[in-house]
């Protein structure tokens, strides 16, 4: 039976439609991410163990035609899926199965190699494709390196273009699984197959830095060289805005590397147990025989004077007890607190300035983190030390993941190498059950409010039409998730540019402000607070009024018609400019050609509140 494919539209809200009696004013998203290859010497590289039946999916947005390798592995045999001459094949060493239709440079396409039983098969958008040959010599992949954009054989076969959503299964997909994933894009794992059938899941989607956060939950990240990110990109590729994803940044270098960090009186043994990831990743910190007192120490990046500041690290204990947690600060010598890793206790804690915390996550190991509040200038090292016992020279601790961040409670790890991640990246959550290290399981992936997820450089836009074009009143509504930390003036929504200036919910670069323009007027509220917020401007060609969780805190005269323009409407960003995006989430944005009455903005506030407030 053929199986058909209709590529999922993507309206504002996800999946659902446009609610107003015109019925028609959906939004595209522009939140897509991918990786860019210059057909040079850029590469993604991860590593992957896999046998039997495979199959390995990509879109890719090809920039020129030559033999460039989308996916490579060549260890135990090769399966390489490549782009040549306009046209998709596979290579087993041997046989080239090669697409008899060509494709289109510049286009993106949702490319699958399925190999099975010594069969191939390759499906373009959801689609078999016909092929040259079906023969496939089927390979058993040993543990080794896996290339994207280059041949896993050498430095050859440089893909020139964009490339994202990377997932292998050791499992060939059906007809109907491939299209599944075809018309539903932000879906992981199809229906029919199982979570752990999916061995590597790199979305690339992170938006920054060099490691590309493996999502399947096998803890096989990958390194980033010379390819970069491009942010931006519509349907058909994967959405992140409708997708829960975790956001974080890490101020340590050497994350999993403590061999790297200084040790004082004491030794680390790399990559010496099982870490809470699955790989054996983990290091044992030896304290010196005969020391009562050893550190591991860092020196960590510049801090923000006046701020909260976090350091965690998962340990777990090997021969010793307890471990404490320290960085220095101006104020007094030390930010610090000591963890019990037999019982999950804490032992010792740091006084008022201090917040501390332990959390189980399993096979003895324990997340440790403390928290500076109002942190001053210093010496800001961080210190992992062991006190009152004697160390034998073999006796320790196992220690991974250490993370340090601005922030007044635990974050989401980030892993770095010998660079720090200054900048927040998005983090695909961990999908296998025991490996979720960031807490939220991304199999439950599109967002249950309704809301866009936005990281600043994405966005959705209204194309413009009669319905959009009001000229007497207007009332602008959303729900918008606010963070006061963030200084960057963003558009929240509406149609504004510096010359089309009609209307506009807009952030500041107070952080606590949000301004209601129209035309080039506002009225403005300086009160907001971190967390989410149903904000409201009406106009009536009399007054502009301004209201917050319900209530109006502001207003002023204005009598002019409001301007019309041809520029559509954005949602998440103003003056068609990624430099103007906002930093986080916008759920029911709404339209109206008339001015709510107080009554009726009090009534939406209490329709949603419940949803969003207790969030």
């Amino acid at each position: 039976m053929a199986v058909t494919t209709t590529q999922t539209n993507k309206p504002f809200n996800p999946r659902g439609n446009d609610q107003s009696p015109k019925g028609y004013n959906r939004a595209a998203l522009y939140s897509g991410k991918a990786l860019s290859f210059d057909g040079v010497n850029d590469e993604l590289t991860s590593t992957i163990t896999i046998s039997g039946a495979k199959t390995y999916c990509a879109w890719i947005n090809a920039d020129g035609t030559s033999n460039a390798r989308i996916i490579s592995i060549s260890a135990g045999g090769y399966s390489n899926i490549t782009f040549s001459n306009n046209k998709f094949n596979m290579y087993d060493g041997t046989n080239i199965p090669e697409t008899t239709t060509t494709f289109e440079i510049g286009k993106w396409y949702f490319v699958v190699a399925v190999q099975e039983a010594n069969n191939a098969k390759v499906y373009v958008n959801g689609i078999s494709q016909p092929l040259s040959t079906t023969n496939w010599i089927e390979n058993t992949h040993t543990a080794s390196t896996i290339a994207i954009g280059r041949d896993a054989a050498g430095s050859t076969a440089w893909f020139d273009g964009e490339i994202s959503g990377v997932r292998v299964f050791n499992t060939a997909l059906t007809a109907a699984q491939v299209a599944d994933l075809y018309n539903n894009p932000e879906k992981v794992v199809p229906t029919g197959v199982d979570n752990t059938a999916l061995k590597l899941w790199l979305p690339m989607q992170e938006g920054a830095g060099t490691t590309a956060y493996d999502g399947s939950g096998n803890g096989n990240h990958g390194t980033i060289s010379g390819a970069t990110y491009t942010h931006g990109i519509g349907a058909p590729v994967s959405q992140t805005a409708v997708i829960d994803w975790n956001k974080g940044s890490n101020l340590v270098a050497y994350s999993e590397e403590f061999d790297q960090w200084t040790a004082n009186t004491s030794s680390v043994t790399a990559n010496d147990t099982t870490a809470p990831d699955g790989q054996t990743t983990a290091d044992k910190w030896i304290p010196n025989s005969g020391t009562t007192s050893a550190n591991l120490r860092f020196n960590s990046a510049d801090i923000a004077t006046g701020t909260d500041y976090v350091f965690f690290a998962f340990a777990k204990a090997a021969g010793f007890d307890v471990i404490e947690l320290d960085f220095q600060d101006a104020r007094f010598s030390n930010v610090n607190a000591s963890f019990n890793l037999t019982n999950g206790t804490i032992t010792a804690t740091g006084g008022d300035n201090v917040t501390e915390g332990i959390i189980d996550k399993g096979n003895g190991w324990y997340l440790c983190y403390i928290v500076g509040n109002s942190i001053t200038s210093g010496s800001n090292f961080c210190i992992f030390r062991q006190n009152n016992s004697t160390g034998d020279g073999s006796k320790g601790y196992y220690l991974w993941g250490a993370g340090f961040a601005q922030a007044s409670d635990i974050v989401p790890y980030v892993k770095t190498s010998n660079v720090i991640q200054g900048s927040d990246v998005l983090l695909p959550q961990g999908l296998t059950t025991g490996r979720d290290i960031t807490g939220v399981n991304l199999f439950e992936n599109v967002r249950k409010q309704g809301a866009l997820n936005l990281d600043g450089n994405s966005w959705a836009e209204v194309h413009d039409n009669a319905s959009l074009d009001i000229t007497d009143a207007v009332s602008v509504e959303c729900w918008a998730y606010w963070d006061t930390s963030d200084t960057i003036a963003s558009g929240v929504f509406g149609k504004w540019t510096a010359a089309n200036q009609c209307y506009l919910l807009y952030k500041t670069n107070a952080g606590d402000e949000i301004r209601f323009y129209i035309n080039g007027s506002a009225v403005g509220d300086s009160s907001l607070t971190d967390g989410w917020h149903h904000i409201v401007g009406t106009y009536d060609r009399t007054y502009k009024r301004l209201y917050i969780d319900g209530v109006q805190v502001n207003f002023n005269a204005q009598i002019a018609a409001i301007a019309t323009s041809s520029l559509p409407l954005e949602i998440g960003r103003y003056d068609q400019q990624p430099a103007y995006g906002y930093d986080d989430q916008i759920a029911q944005p709404r339209i109206y050609n008339r001015a709510l009455t107080a009554e009726e903005v009090a009534r939406n506030f209490n329709s949603g509140k419940a949803i969003y407030t207790n969030s």
